[in-house]
């Protein structure tokens, strides 16, 4: 059966649940990996695959639908797109900081070996850190449009800035800073919390300016 458009029917909210979880899967790596329930090598393997390719048959099965933010392959494919440049800016804004010696790309080849169960070879820890990196930024961005069942530019706009802060909140509250080595002090707040606000800006102009014009098109 075609994933349908949302109406607020018990059909379209199990729908965006199915699809929120199953783009948190690729955060549930990482955390299953801090509290012992897996390791990232195993779920990286045998779970994220199946969990993409899930993504994909959703978002290709309701191609069709009209455009807009009711529609799963909006969610899907305007996300990913949408939460991969709001990586890129996230990045780019820490560059700078990074290049003075703040190390905060230290935990992408940690990812990378993580990954790949393994530290050799380089370009490939590197490749799957990287990867992995921009995964989460894609399943942010699903996981934000699939939650927003009343959208508006403002409430795509706020809405985006505020679940990049609460996301930010969560890693906080998780072995994250300690399992990577990072000392929780004013500089580290300032950076990570502002990187994060310019995730969710990024990420709430892409929403506003595509996703949601769209089904103003569509109208």
């Amino acid at each position: 059966m075609n994933p349908q458009p949302d109406q607020h029917t018990p059909h379209g909210l199990h729908l965006r649940a199915i699809v929120f979880g199953l783009a948190f899967l690729s955060f549930a790596c990482l955390l299953g990996q801090f509290f012992g329930f897996w390791t990232m090598h195993v779920f990286g393997c045998w779970v994220l695959p199946s969990a993409t390719a899930l993504l994909a048959i959703i978002a290709y099965r309701a191609r069709r639908q009209a455009p807009g933010v009711a529609s799963p392959h909006t969610w899907i494919v305007r996300g990913t797109v949408g939460g991969v440049v709001a990586a890129v800016a996230y990045d780019l804004y820490r560059l700078p900081f990074v290049l003075g010696g703040a190390p905060l790309f230290k935990v992408f080849p940690k990812f990378g070996q993580m990954l790949l169960g393994a530290d050799e070879p380089t370009w490939l820890v590197q490749l799957l850190g990287w990867a992995y990196h921009f995964s989460n930024g894609a399943a942010l961005g699903i996981m934000f449009l699939a939650m927003v069942v009343r959208p508006n530019p403002r409430v795509l706009f706020w809405g985006a800035v505020a679940w990049a802060l609460f996301v930010e909140a969560m890693l906080l509250a998780t072995p994250y800073p300690g399992y990577f080595g990072f000392q929780i002090n004013g500089r580290f707040l300032f950076l990570t919390i502002s990187a994060h606000l310019v995730f969710g800006l990024t990420l709430g102009w892409w929403c506003r300016r595509f996703a949601f014009a769209r089904a103003r098109v569509a109208m």
